[in-house]
């Protein structure tokens, strides 16, 4: 409850200043604005609105917009502890882990910035014969593929989502007919993990099919190379000994040909 402060008993020294024209006017229209703005004890509005009656509709406003915006409330989660705690760990320390981006034809070592679990940053790997090549621009924007919220989520036909029994069923029936009339449509890659996962697969569903498809060959320099030298060749650039560069058509800083040269650009 607001009070007007007593007047101070010292004379007033010093410029005057005041807050608007109406206060040097001294207005009546100003004097009720501020017996308003600083009431004595609960005075009444004065347009025949009580302060309780005020209250009570800003009150019931703010519950039912709590009510209607449940929905947009941030979920609740609980923190559990560790029932075994981690050797060499400490809450909100940082831990790095060396790892690799595969690409096409080969990989990208890394050494990656970890907080509480969390991936949040990724570097070239010093300790790795190939880390002094760097990061390019695509290895350092994939980690925000780990927090993309557009990510697939499920498994989905067409704008359908696929429940859980209706994959069960489609297990079944691959799983009797040898996996016949399953196929999957992948990108190149030099992933070990994807390689296992797809001997798994094969194992499993025996008439399974696995098709690779890229709309570019990359594999143009390879080919030219071998052409040339009469051998299954790789060409491998050495930027750094380069003084002059003539590209056409051809993405040598990005990920053309799967090796990272930013470094030995620079």
């Amino acid at each position: 409850m607001k009070t007007i402060p007593p007047a101070c008993p010292e004379p007033e020294v010093g410029p005057k200043y005041w807050r608007s024209l109406d206060q040097v006017a001294d207005s009546p229209e100003f004097r009720q604005w501020l017996e308003r703005e600083f009431p004595q004890g609960a005075s009444e509005f004065t347009d025949g609105q009580s302060r309780r009656h005020f209250v009570k509709i800003m009150s019931a406003s703010f519950l039912l917009a709590g009510l209607g915006m449940t929905g947009c409330r941030r979920p609740e989660e609980h923190l559990m502890p560790f029932s075994k705690m981690p050797e060499n760990y400490t809450h909100g320390g940082v831990k790095y882990f060396a790892t690799a981006r595969p690409t096409r034809g080969s990989a990208v070592p890394l050494l990656a910035k970890s907080n509480d679990g969390r991936p949040t940053k990724l570097e070239a790997n010093p300790e790795h014969p190939l880390g002094n090549c760097g990061t390019d621009a695509i290895t350092q924007a994939s980690i925000l593929d780990l927090y993309d919220p557009d990510r697939a989520m499920a498994v989905s036909e067409g704008a359908a989502v696929k429940t859980v029994e209706q994959l069960a069923q489609a297990e079944k029936k691959f799983s009797a007919n040898g996996g016949e009339g399953l196929c999957f449509l992948t990108e190149r890659s030099s992933s070990p993990s994807r390689a296992r996962l797809q001997q798994v697969i094969a194992k499993k569903y025996p008439k399974a099919r696995w098709f690779v498809h890229e709309p570019v060959d990359f594999a143009i320099h390879q080919k030219a190379a071998s052409l040339a030298f009469n051998a299954s060749l790789k060409p491998e650039f050495k930027l750094s000994n380069a003084k002059r560069i003539l590209s056409l058509d051809c993405d040598f800083m990005g990920e053309e040909d799967g090796h990272v040269a930013i470094r030995e650009f620079a």
